[in-house]
């Protein structure tokens, strides 16, 4: 599966990522949420996982011109 690459925090190296996939969903890279308080309010079943991103990443892109 291809990934198209949307936005990101920093130009170069791994950080805060968002990517398109061949069937129209998004995939969000960004950082392990640890805080047990925090995953507990998220209530996650065992086939999913949470991530932590800024604010900027994903507005930036949904607010952008031609959005």
């Amino acid at each position: 599966m291809a990934l198209e690459k949307l936005a990101s925090d920093c130009k170069d190296g791994p950080c805060p990522t968002l990517w398109r996939t061949e069937d129209g969903r998004y995939v969000v890279q960004g950082f392990k949420i640890l805080d047990g308080d925090r995953l507990a309010q998220l209530d996650l079943p065992e086939n999913e996982t949470a991530v932590e991103v800024t604010a900027e990443l994903l507005e930036g892109f949904f607010n952008a011109p031609g959005r």
